[in-house]
């Protein structure tokens, strides 16, 4: 082997060992990733099951329905990320009782612009929905 072999060996195994270790990395690096996105998904999906909000009341007057809900599970909701439909159609709509968070074991009551008849649906903030029939 001459000189030239040699140098072409070295700079040819130096090229193979730069790209392993940046393939090595980028690999890694995605594989966090994955698995952290996987784990929100899980505490996702577990939330979800153990979400329960009941509709205990509704009242209706003639520009406002007022909806109370019971938080019975084990979560603390965020009734900023809440979506009100009405009718199919998105509502803005107000707390009433000027509380952000539902804990367990207490309700919240927002208020809608609407009038009866008419169909609720109030969908949380891991996507369950709770409808109520307005005669």
């Amino acid at each position: 082997m001459g000189f030239s072999s040699t140098a072409g060996l070295t700079l040819l195994l130096t090229t193979v060992l730069i790209s392993s270790i940046y393939l090595y990395s980028t690999v890694d690096i995605t594989s966090a990733k994955i698995n952290d996105a996987y784990s929100q998904h899980s505490e996702y999906l577990k939330n979800k099951l153990d979400e329960r909000l009941t509709i205990v009341d509704v009242e209706n007057s003639t520009a406002n329905i007022n909806i109370t809900l019971l938080n019975e599970g084990q979560l603390t909701h965020e009734v900023g990320k809440w979506d009100v439909l009405y009718n199919g159609i998105p509502k803005n709509f107000t707390i009433v009782s000027n509380d952000e968070y539902v804990v367990p074991l207490n309700s919240i009551e927002i208020s809608i612009n609407a009038s009866s008849p008419g169909r609720i649906s109030v969908v949380s903030e891991y996507g369950n929905q709770y409808y109520y029939n307005l005669n």
